[in-house]
């Protein structure tokens, strides 16, 4: 039974499964002619719905358009979707937005290095070709360029350390047997010298392999060391304070040397009667018996100091009594007067003069050597 007009309200009920399609085929929806109503309209159904959620569109991209970030997103083992595309793109796009939040720390510090390399520089007179403000790039080379040119140098022009003495033995070594001997000399250096005397000059000038080299006796601009020792020269020496054993203004028996000054001191010394130390001597009196006679009533004799044998004295009668005929004797003998006396006198005593003012040695310990210097 069929019915005309009757989508709505329509009684009468056909079922889908008795309807075919009559159509031509339509592959992408899996539909072909023949196919039930039903079949058809579930194929729609499952289209529109497919294209609605995306996983019904399909489309077709090369794999060697998509990048390893979106790679790891898709599915490997089947079709891919609009659904499974734009999935991968949002998870590669966040993975991107995580990893530039994570190093942006980094970056700000990177940035901020950059900036220090690329501010204005300090140039020293040892790099050339570039100036304060020139790039990171330009001063990194400028540089690079002076450290090679001084390692060049150092490897044309230098030796190393652990290499030296073997090349001065080397050297010393190989010199000729005839080479002059001042080559081993500092100049203007007075050396001791205990060889002939044979290389020299009657002046004291070298002769042969001796050439400028001169003995030491004021001759030839040289100092003159025969018979002196040496002392540090204090004139126009720079230096700190001088000690007191030393210093010019500390004592009069401090000389202000000069280099090559006048010869200073004495083989000998003899003292003076200042420069002896304060003594006392002693003396023994010694008494010389004069024993003679005289006679007085009484007399008072007295003798004169300073005296020379034969003694002087002077006898003068005290009491005369009856006999007023010498009242005074002086002289060698004394008139006799009745009365026996007597009489030891004793004589002043010098000290005789001790020393011979002879000089003593003043040389310390020493031994001779000639002394040479090398005059260019």
């Amino acid at each position: 039974m069929s019915c005309s007009n009757c989508f709505n309200g329509c009684t009468e009920i056909v079922s889908d499964q008795c309807v075919r399609y009559t159509g031509i085929d339509i592959p992408v929806l899996g539909i072909q002619n023949g196919d039930s109503l039903s079949y058809v309209e579930q194929a729609l159904i499952t289209f529109l719905t497919s294209t609605l959620d995306g996983s019904g569109i399909k489309p077709t991209i090369s794999p060697t358009i998509i990048c390893n970030l979106v790679q790891q997103y898709l599915p490997t083992c089947e079709d891919l979707t609009v659904t499974n595309v734009l999935t991968a793109l949002i998870q590669a796009a966040c993975n991107l937005q995580t990893q530039v939040t994570t190093n942006l720390a980094s970056i700000n510090a990177i940035n901020a290095q950059l900036a220090t390399l690329n501010g204005p520089y300090t140039i020293g007179d040892c790099v050339t070709g570039v100036t304060s403000t020139s790039g990171t790039h330009a001063v990194l080379q400028a540089v690079m360029d002076a450290l090679c040119a001084f390692i060049l140098n150092v490897e044309t022009n230098y030796v190393l350390l652990a290499d030296l003495d073997e090349l001065i033995a080397t050297y010393l070594a190989n010199l000729p047997t005839n080479s002059l001997v001042n080559q081993k000399m500092v100049p203007f250096v007075a050396y001791e010298y205990y060889g002939s005397l044979t290389n020299f000059s009657p002046t004291g000038a070298g002769t042969g392999d001796w050439i400028n080299i001169y003995l030491c006796n004021g001759l030839n601009g040289t100092p003159d060391r025969r018979g002196v020792v040496a002392v540090g020269a204090i004139v126009s020496v720079p230096g700190g304070p001088l000690p007191s054993a030393t210093n010019p203004a500390s004592s009069p028996f401090n000389p202000n040397y000069a280099v090559n000054s006048p010869i200073v001191g004495s083989n000998s010394v003899t003292l003076n009667s200042n420069q002896l130390p304060s003594h006392t001597h002693s003396a023994t009196a010694q008494i010389t018996p004069n024993p003679h006679e005289h006679y007085m009533f009484s007399s008072q004799v007295t003798s004169t100091p300073g005296f020379s044998s034969p003694t002087t004295y002077t006898a003068q009668a005290l009491n005369a009594g009856n006999d007023t005929s010498y009242q005074a004797s002086t002289g060698n003998t004394v008139p006799s007067f009745g009365k026996t006396s007597s009489i030891d006198l004793v004589a002043d005593i010098n000290v005789a003069p001790f020393g011979g003012s002879l000089p003593h040695a003043n040389n310390q310990p020493a031994i001779a050597a000639y002394y040479i210097m090398y005059i260019p």
